[in-house]
């Protein structure tokens, strides 16, 4: 079950690299930033990034001068980040749906809300909202099309994201990422949106 920290725990210690992991950053941090920093994302501001993994991209996004929580559901995958990156990044294994985290200035989510059941998804976008500092910036790589493979990650049509975020956040940018990761390409789409006050 997806909703528990063991089913997520037993990834890691069965595979030791998940087939998510690519060991290393997203090129889509540079994308979504690039797309954020005219749209009110501010050098240095406090950012998170949910489902962080093993912290590839947190530890980039630190570098690129942010201050960067990584945060993930199971204990293996932060302590593989801690191992990996040390405490550049801050590390909080916790879940996203009913701890009472930040507020952060930003999201950075690339494989956090992909990874939830459907049924889950407005639940997820009310902690995005209570996550965030009135106007805060979620950004976002989402797929429209995982290859007919049963989830986890699920695929979201855009106009279906647009109706479940669009009551809580404006949407500012929403179009087909260009600098996918090769075995993601053509697959993946961006959005970066603002909570509404």
């Amino acid at each position: 079950m997806t909703t528990h920290p063991d089913y997520w725990n037993q990834l890691y210690r069965d595979e030791g690299r998940p087939g998510w992991d690519m060991d290393g950053a997203t090129p889509l941090v540079r994308e979504l930033l690039d797309l954020a920093l005219p749209l009110g994302l501010r050098a240095g501001c406090d950012l998170v990034v949910p489902g962080c993994g093993y912290g590839h991209d947190a530890a980039a996004l630190e570098s690129k001068g942010f201050s960067v929580t990584g945060l993930d559901f199971a204990p293996l995958a932060i302590q593989g980040a801690r191992s990996r990156y040390g405490d550049r990044v801050a590390w909080s294994q916790a879940d996203w749906f009913t701890t009472q985290l930040g507020p952060w200035d930003a999201i950075f989510d690339h494989t956090c809300f992909p990874a939830m059941d459907p049924d889950r998804r407005p639940a997820y976008v009310e902690a995005c909202t209570r996550h965030l500092r009135p106007g805060g910036l979620w950004m976002a790589a989402l797929f429209h099309d995982v290859n007919g493979r049963p989830g986890p990650p699920h695929a979201i049509p855009m106009a279906d994201l647009r109706q479940l975020v669009e009551p809580r956040f404006e949407i500012l940018h929403l179009a087909e990422a260009t600098a996918s990761h090769p075995r993601r390409a053509g697959r993946e789409y961006l959005m970066v949106a603002r909570k509404r006050a």
